[in-house]
C-alpha cells in the first residue's frame, strides 16, 4: 500500500458517520504487512454503509467509496471506544456512553496516587456535564492483561456522545506493586504512558 503525495487512499468513518483524514499513526498501521490470519490487521469497510459485527458504522474506508454528499474533514478529534482503555492525555476526544454506572480503572499497577487528577464528560448534544467520583473501594484486578486499580465511579444518567476533559494528569502516579519492599527497585510508570478504562 503506497501513500499518495497529496491524499492517502483511505479515510476513517467515525462512529457518528462523519469521515476524516487519517493521521500518521493510522497510515503507518495500514501500511504494515499483516498475515491474513492476524487478528490485529485493520478492519476495512467495503462500503460506507457497511456495519461492524456490533452494528457500528466506524472503520477504514477507501476514499473513492465516500458518498459525494459527505465531506472528508481534517481534524484531531477522535472517537474513543468504550471497550478500550485510553491515554490520560486524550482530552477533547469523544466517547459513546450508554446509561449506567461504570468503574474507572487505571492500568499498569496497583500502587496508585490520584492527587488532584480528575476528568469530566460533557454531553455533545445537551452540554450537561458529569464527573466521576473518587472511591475508597480501590479494588485491584487484571484488565487487558495488565494490573488495574479502580479509582473512580461514573454514573451516566443519559445515553450520548461525551467530550472528555482531563485535568491535572501529572498528579496521577502509578507503580506496578503495592508491596512496600518492592518500592526499592520498582520504578514509577511514566506518566505519559498511563491509561484509564471506563467499563
Amino acid at each position: 500500500m503506497e501513500t499518495n503525495k497529496e491524499e492517502f487512499e483511505y479515510v476513517y468513518v467515525e462512529i457518528d458517520g462523519t469521515v476524516r483524514e487519517l493521521d500518521k499513526g493510522e497510515i503507518e498501521y495500514l501500511e504494515t504487512k499483516f498475515e491474513p490470519s492476524d487478528g490485529a490487521r485493520p478492519y476495512i469497510k467495503s462500503s460506507y454503509n457497511q456495519l461492524t459485527p456490533s452494528n457500528k458504522i466506524m472503520g477504514f474506508l477507501h476514499r473513492d467509496k465516500v458518498p459525494e454528499n459527505i465531506k472528508i474533514s481534517k481534524t484531531n478529534l477522535r472517537y474513543l471506544e468504550l471497550r478500550f482503555p485510553f491515554s490520560i492525555h486524550n482530552s477533547g476526544q469523544i466517547i459513546e456512553l450508554p446509561v449506567g454506572i461504570y468503574s474507572v480503572k487505571v492500568l499498569g499497577g496497583w500502587e496508585v496516587s490520584i492527587g488532584d487528577f480528575s476528568f469530566s464528560l460533557k454531553n455533545r448534544k445537551t452540554n450537561k456535564i458529569i464527573t466521576p467520583k473518587n472511591t475508597d473501594w480501590r479494588i485491584q484486578s487484571y484488565e487487558f492483561g495488565e494490573r488495574a486499580k479502580k479509582i473512580m465511579v461514573l454514573d451516566v444518567p443519559e445515553y450520548g456522545y461525551y467530550y472528555i476533559e482531563l485535568k491535572n494528569q501529572q498528579d496521577l502516579k502509578v507503580r506496578p506493586s503495592n508491596l512496600i519492599f518492592t518500592r526499592l527497585w520498582e520504578k514509577q510508570i511514566p506518566n505519559q504512558d498511563l491509561r484509564i478504562w471506563i467499563g
